[in-house]
């Protein structure tokens, strides 16, 4: 009996002490479990930023570049600044320069120099403006802030948080001491202590939610996760912004319908062929002659300019907006080779530059006419670099810059003319050539369903106040025979008229290409669309019709008398008493 006793007394110790152990398991297990971790995990690390690394964090979303730390500051890659804040600036890498344009100023940057130039004149920084890495160009924030860039920069590690979009985002404050993890864990490393009060923000409006936590952003760009039941409700809240207004490109411009004529001169000794132009056209408000031509890849021009020719246009009140062209008479500048020689090159440009501005000085010009044709596709972006820098010095002078541009198609996209839009003060589009010597067949040199057309494809990316439409005043006469086509004469108007009723062809009109056509049989049938008063009034209807900015020409002296009177009272109203001389209703 006493021994039984013994034996119960010893089991139940048994039994206590394994209760005792178990009940300590057990604790230490619960306690381990619901115990938060302690354990920081430093941001360096969780981010993987290393030396000259900065994270970039956009609104609330991780970039996926990092920047650049240099010089006690943040830059981002050129890549990203022109996509986001400007997309003038504008590199040469042959150079190992980057430019920004203004409409008043452009800058000149060299990578890892404290010293850059601002309207060519030298100008030394705090800090260099650009800095190069593994052949990455990468831009100073504290130049971008010019550009309009709302941002925070913190230490250990460096990162930037950027606010970019102007949409309210879900925002909340820790209602108490709390932090930020790794995960959704409260065994999860922490990021981030959190103190009452502390403002944070829900990302992706705190649609990611697990085990009781919601990921959230700090700040000061501390993305993890934290306890919700933490948190105050939250609320929508608006992005903080730096206020800035991008410096808006002002534009030098006629008060008045536009009427202009390009004059082909091949002679300095030019005022007899301006007195007899503006005999037959007294209604033309804007004179260009075709005076300045490229001449070499050092940006050097021929001119063929006459004082005496702008101050009788200027003592009839018109303006003279000299035209400059990318070749030469006697064909010894090569368009498309030379011109991307002398836009690529920054000395070249800048004498070209120079040579423009210093015509407009000793001539007494009242704008400048580019007019730079066949293009290469690698050149569109040296073509517009040009026009930046050139339309800086005419906006200082008040000088009108206004250049000629084709008739858009997808092929000549590179012209830009969205951008150039921006940047002059005209966009002329050169409307003729629709079939041209070296087209496949035979056609009108500008038909009304065509030239509609390149109007509406120019307004979909320019102003249309600020455009002015070209016409021809010529045609082309086609051959075909053996199924070949040639072009036989290119006749202006008056010639052309007088090849019709040589041959004895009767005129039909065209309705859909607005203009009458004519053919006949000579050993080879000849055709021809004729330019008249009927055409040129039904494409300067189209041109009414968009509003557009005037008419412009190619060119004086191929015009029936009384054309142009027909074109301003199309655009301005009156009466119709030129049109039996102009040939409109016939």
């Amino acid at each position: 009996m006493k021994k039984s006793i013994i034996m119960g007394a010893v089991a139940a110790v048994i039994v206590i002490v394994a209760a005792a152990v178990l009940g300590i398991i057990f604790y230490r297990d619960y306690r381990e479990k619901h115990t938060p971790s302690t354990v920081v995990q430093p941001l360096a690390e969780y981010y993987g930023i290393t030396g000259e690394d900065v994270m970039i964090i956009i609104d609330e979303t991780v970039y996926g570049k990092k920047g650049l730390w240099r010089n006690d500051s943040v830059y981002l890659d050129l890549d990203t600044v022109v996509s986001m804040y400007d997309h003038r600036f504008f590199r040469v890498e042959s150079e190992n320069v980057l430019y920004y344009s203004t409409p008043d100023k452009l800058y000149k940057f060299y990578p890892g120099k404290k010293e850059y130039f601002l309207n060519r004149d030298p100008v030394l920084g705090s800090i260099p403006m650009t800095e190069e890495k593994d052949g990455i160009l990468y831009v100073s924030t504290s130049f971008l802030e010019n550009c309009g860039i709302t941002c925070r920069i913190y230490d250990d590690p460096h990162r930037i948080l950027i606010t970019y979009s102007e949409e309210q985002y879900l925002g909340t404050v820790a209602k108490e001491a709390s932090q930020i993890r790794t995960s959704q864990n409260i065994k999860a490393d922490i990021l981030k202590e959190v103190v009452p009060g502390e403002p944070l923000r829900l990302i992706d409006g705190g649609g990611i939610r697990e085990n009781g936590f919601i990921k959230v952003m700090s700040e000061d760009g501390v993305r993890g996760y934290i306890a919700e039941k933490t948190l105050e409700d939250s609320t929508y809240r608006d992005p903080a912004f730096v206020g800035f207004e991008k410096p808006a490109y002002t534009h030098v411009l006629l008060d008045e319908k536009v009427y202009l004529g390009w004059q082909l001169l091949y002679t300095k000794e030019s005022l007899g062929f301006l007195k007899e132009a503006l005999e037959r056209a007294p209604e033309v408000n804007v004179i260009s002659p075709v005076w300045f031509y490229m001449s070499d890849t050092e940006g050097g021009m021929i001119s063929y300019a006459n004082r005496e020719y702008v101050d009788y246009a200027h003592s009839r009140g018109l303006q003279v907006w000299a035209l400059y062209k990318n070749d030469t008479l006697d064909g010894s500048f090569e368009c498309s080779e030379g011109t991307h020689a002398v836009l690529s090159s920054s000395s070249a440009r800048t004498a070209l530059i120079d040579g423009i501005m210093a015509s407009v000085d000793e001539y007494d010009l009242d704008g400048v006419n580019i007019d730079f044709e066949m293009l290469k596709v690698d050149t569109g972006v040296f073509f517009i670099q040009f026009l930046r820098e050139l339309s800086i010095l005419c906006r200082q002078k008040g000088v009108i810059l206004s250049v000629d541009n084709y008739v858009p198609e997808n092929y000549n996209a590179y012209y830009d003319l969205a951008e150039q839009s921006e940047i002059v003060d005209y966009i002329v589009i050169m409307g003729y050539d629709e079939h041209y010597a070296g087209s496949e067949e035979a056609g009108s040199v500008s038909s009304l369903s065509w030239f509609k057309r390149a109007i509406q494809n120019t307004c979909a990316k320019c102003d249309p106040e600020r455009v002015i439409m070209g016409v021809p005043f010529y045609t082309r006469l086609w051959k075909e025979k053996d199924g070949k086509v040639t072009v036989e004469a290119t006749p202006d108007m008056s010639e052309a008229e007088a090849a019709v009723k040589k041959a004895g062809a009767k005129k039909e009109w065209r309705e859909s290409e607005g203009q009458y056509y004519a053919e006949w049989k000579n050993s080879g049938t000849y055709r021809i669309w004729l330019e008249d008063g009927e055409s040129i009034a039904r494409k300067t209807e189209a041109a009414l019709e968009m509003n557009l900015a005037g008419i412009a020409a190619w060119k004086l002296g191929d015009e029936k008398k009384g054309i142009w009177a027909c074109i301003k009272e199309t655009f301005e109203g009156g009466s119709e008493d030129q049109e039996e001389e102009t040939g409109k209703g016939e």
